[in-house]
């Protein structure tokens, strides 16, 4: 491994299987200093210097071979991947996937449990990576959270139950939480406009989509159980009532005679009103009338009713006005999503990242 030091470009392209277990943090370290100098003027004897300088601290430390002794540990956590010049550990990468190993668990086996959690291994990675580009982004800026402004978000996340997680750790999550809504508040929300000439053109291409539902102009007579009347009288209260229908009675003045309802005084008119006004036995008879219909006696939780359907309102768009703040909050989010995915992509584009995690170790199902 130290003659490797002395080749530059050698270092760049070594794999991690090609040295001693005890010589990947010296390895790690030195491809990282490499990274944080390509395609700079730097001499290449500097570049040596420098590779020489990291193996001399990392021995001092006792990173590389530390001392023998049954306390000591070892560097254990491995690297899942390099993000410029900081790390994210397997360990990270375990704690966010713990939750959605659960989850996975509850609803697959075997194989295609395995397939998932290793698909779920790569997605989660990838999340912290573009997590940590974006924090390394919020540095670079100079935007900071103060610690009023982490307490104020504890305080809310206590009144809300108590976390799992260590205190420290839930600090400095919170911490990060707020950064990450600054960076983004900097580089994207604010820069995401949506004019009134584009809420208009999305109104008239998609005023389908904002129609007020159909009513129904009904009348009803309602047969709600007497004092000792049976059920089965009820019902053939009702029954007299439809046969007087049958043979051509006005359903106004039936109403007036014989319903328990309120409308009574009204000939039974309840207006307009919209099928999810309705309980659902009689908002799905609507399907089956006609203006100037009348139903069969109806069953519900409050007595048996008679429909008669005089008449129907088609839906009616609705108008700008209603729906302009809806519209707004669409295409707002719309230009949002895709604004965040291009600035994703350009720290992407310009940063080192390189993956070292693979998952190879199939699950043990219990």
């Amino acid at each position: 491994m130290p003659c490797l030091l002395t080749n530059v470009a050698t270092v760049r392209h070594i794999s991690w299987e090609q040295v001693p277990s005890q010589w990947h943090p010296c390895l790690w370290f030195a491809q990282v200093i490499l990274a944080s100098l390509r395609g700079r003027p730097y001499w290449p004897g500097l570049q040596v210097r420098l590779l020489w300088m990291a193996l001399a601290w990392l021995v001092a430390e006792g990173t590389i071979f530390p001392a023998s002794s049954p306390a000591a540990k070892p560097l254990a956590d491995g690297i899942a991947a390099i993000v410029n010049t900081e790390v994210i550990t397997l360990s990270e990468l375990q704690r966010e996937l713990r939750d959605e190993r659960i989850r996975l668990q509850a609803r697959f086996s075997g194989a295609e449990l395995q397939r998932r959690i290793q698909q779920k291994e790569y997605d989660v990675l990838n999340r912290l990576i573009e997590r940590k580009l974006q924090l390394q982004e919020a540095k670079a800026l100079g935007l900071t959270v103060t610690d009023e402004q982490v307490e104020g978000a504890l305080q809310k996340l206590s009144t809300n139950g108590a976390s799992a997680l260590p205190q420290p750790l839930v600090r400095q999550r919170l911490r990060e939480e707020l950064l990450l809504q600054r960076v983004r508040d900097f580089s994207i929300r604010r820069h995401v406009v949506v004019s009134p000439r584009e809420i208009q053109a999305y109104y008239k291409q998609f005023s389908h989509q904002f129609l007020n539902p159909p009513e129904y102009h009904l009348r009803q007579i309602l047969f709600l159980p007497r004092p000792g009347e049976s059920e089965r009288e009820t019902k053939a209260r009702a029954q007299r009532v439809f046969e007087e229908l049958r043979a051509g009675a006005a359903f106004a003045k039936l109403a007036e005679r014989y319903s328990d309802g309120p409308e009574r005084a009204h000939g039974g008119d309840l207006g307009y009103v919209r099928r999810e006004e309705l309980l659902a036995p009689l908002a799905a008879v609507l399907e089956q009338l006609s203006p100037g219909e009348f139903s069969h006696p109806i069953q519900t939780r409050l007595g048996i009713h008679i429909l008669a359907l005089e008449e129907v309102k088609p839906p009616t768009v609705k108008p700008l006005e209603a729906v302009r703040e809806q519209i707004h909050q669409r295409l707002y989010q719309q230009k949002l999503d895709a604004a965040y995915q291009a600035w994703v992509r350009e720290l992407k584009d310009k940063a080192y990242i390189e993956v070292k995690f693979h998952s190879t170790t199939p699950l043990e199902v219990p």
